[in-house]
């Protein structure tokens, strides 16, 4: 393996498996406080949509390499928790849901992330490829914008619980991983998908105020169980 390869791979597994620990602190903040509280519904619900749109070609495994079995396993560990997630959230825990927070219209994003993939898709031949391709770009815009009813609630309940605090910054820095996999393949001359590129800075910039209030109140000011309130 050449240096290139080793080095945004090295990325790419550290953006993964952030993004696996997001996932355990929020089930670590529902076991522990037998709570949902402070928790988007419409944000889980939107990753839900994300990875089932994204992860048709489960369908089509093949077990060609390491890389491909390391990518199956992955994909059905974050639809299954992801499932998991929206279930204690909806019914099990669902006394202690927010709901009168959680107010952002989904649909003001999954329609424009609709319909910019259809003209932002890749070419494809016949219909099954237009849909799967289809599909693919609208999860990729979808994923860019989807932290935001979360980062709503955040603002109109005033502060947040350090463990929903965690699972927001630790979800921007997986996505920050993912950029920086994608600079270095740029940097080593190999191919890379600019919409990927484009979407994923986008999402690390929707983060970047929280990542200073979090520092912050975190970091600087340990043991607070809560963020307080935004200036504005």
């Amino acid at each position: 393996m050449d240096f290139g390869k080793f080095l945004y791979s090295i990325f790419r597994f550290t953006g993964d498996i952030v993004h696996l620990y997001t996932m355990l602190i929020l089930f670590k903040k529902i076991r522990e406080t037998k709570s949902v509280s402070g928790l988007s519904l419409k944000t889980q619900f939107l990753y839900l949509v994300v990875f089932v749109a994204r992860y048709l070609d489960l369908f089509y495994f093949w077990f060609g390499s390491f890389l491909d079995v390391y990518n199956f396993i992955m994909k059905i560990i974050y639809i299954s928790l992801q499932s998991v997630l929206i279930y204690m959230i909806r019914y099990k825990y669902f006394y202690s849901y927010d709901v009168f927070l959680d107010t952002f219209n989904v649909y003001n994003l999954v329609v424009p992330c609709a319909v910019l993939a259809v003209f932002l898709k890749s070419g494809t031949y016949g219909l099954v490829d237009y849909f799967v391709e289809f599909l693919y770009t609208f999860s990729v815009l979808l994923e860019s914008v989807a932290i935001l009813p979360q980062l709503v609630q955040l603002q109109e309940s005033g502060e947040a619980e350090t463990l929903t605090s965690q699972f927001i910054f630790f979800l921007g820095l997986y996505r920050l991983f993912y950029v920086v996999n994608w600079i270095v393949k740029l940097f080593f001359g190999l191919r890379v998908n600019h919409l990927l590129l484009a979407t994923g800075v986008i999402q690390t910039l929707l983060y970047a105020d929280f990542f200073v209030i979090y520092y912050k109140y975190v970091f600087t000011r340990k043991g607070n169980e809560r963020l307080p309130k935004r200036s504005k």
